[in-house]
């Protein structure tokens, strides 16, 4: 009885240990997250690299009024064209431009595409501002359903953006009921993330790394932070303006996404005490060393005659994919790490 007693006492004290283990470890991961250094980048602006420029048009391989970009698992760019009611595939190693298929006679109609995501099962995605639904549709352009109904209710007020985590669930903001919903590959609603209203001002842009936990970002205090959406509390990373930028506001800072080796990229907007931009950012915090690189970038303004609601994209490790537009071309360009 008594030996019984004290292997099981051995044995509990290893689980213990264990357990200590296991939990000093996640303590020192969040305060190398939270204390994560700069390192490396640059002071001069950057004006990003052209990729591919599509021509303006109503051909097949042309744009009208492209509205959202999304990149696949292959890397692949995809464009939606509202105005044409189509999708294109942009190869991004050789440029190569191909038609994926048209909307227009879908559910979809000549409404507005707001946002687009693609799985990593290969499905696209497309939400409808005007409807508050988002449609699915395999690569050849079937149309395999719609997302946010069940019955005749609508589970989505307003969306804000969607993306797909790396199961291939959808994942929906709801601007306006402060929420984010998640539909499995089935299209049924799994699960429901409320956002607390709160003092803090959260960026409704999120990413999901390989773990498929949502993250958000807020900014309160002048501190950016990254944190869990069912765990507002307690942020995983917390952020100031550097030094040499003390003095300066942050205005706007989100996550814009992660690569396949979870490292997290974001942009920040820094202004003065009058609103006079500062600084532009885009900044890459790596998920091993535990620091950040920031490349500076240009506002942006009169760029393009497009807005898109997404204008930065994840393309892979240590590029990020936007684009700049006039009357004669729609231009990707790449920012690199």
């Amino acid at each position: 009885m008594k030996k019984n007693y004290s292997n099981k006492k051995r044995r509990y004290q290893r689980y213990f240990l264990f357990a200590a283990a296991l939990i000093s470890l996640v303590i020192l991961i969040n305060i190398g997250l939270i204390y994560a250094q700069e390192t490396g980048g640059s002071s001069k602006i950057k004006k990003g690299d052209l990729l591919v420029k599509i021509a303006r048009g109503t051909g097949d391989l042309n744009v009208s009024a492209p509205s959202a970009f999304a990149v696949d698992s292959a890397e692949n760019i995809l464009i939606c064209d509202s105005g044409a009611q189509k999708v294109l595939r942009i190869n991004a190693s050789d440029k190569s431009i191909s038609k994926c298929f048209s909307f227009g006679k879908t559910a979809i109609g000549a409404n507005y595409v707001s946002d687009m995501a693609v799985s990593n099962s290969g499905f696209i995605y497309l939400a409808d501002a005007e409807k508050n639904l988002i449609y699915k549709f395999a690569g050849d352009g079937k149309l395999m359903g719609a997302l946010g109904l069940k019955g005749e209710k609508k589970l989505i007020k307003k969306i804000k953006y969607i993306f797909t985590d790396r199961s291939s669930n959808l994942v929906a903001i709801d601007a306006l009921d402060h929420k984010i919903s998640i539909f499995g590959e089935d299209m049924k609603l799994t699960e429901e993330i409320r956002i607390p209203l709160s003092k803090m001002i959260f960026s409704y842009v999120c990413g999901s790394d390989d773990s498929n936990c949502v993250y958000i970002s807020s900014l309160k205090d002048n501190t950016f932070s990254v944190m869990n959406a069912n765990n507002t509390e307690k942020p995983v990373f917390s952020q100031k303006c550097s030094p040499e930028h003390k003095d300066a506001i942050i205005a706007d800072c989100h996550i814009i996404g992660f690569d396949k080796k979870n490292n997290a990229y974001v942009k920040a907007y820094l202004v003065d005490k009058n609103g006079k931009e500062v600084a532009h950012y885009l900044v890459k915090f790596d998920n091993e060393k535990y620091n950040y690189t920031k490349i500076p970038i240009a506002s942006g303004k009169d760029k393009h005659d497009i807005k898109i609601l997404k204008p930065f994209v994840v393309l892979s490790e240590n590029i990020v994919l936007s684009y700049e537009s006039d009357e004669n071309g729609f231009k990707l360009i790449t920012y690199k790490f």
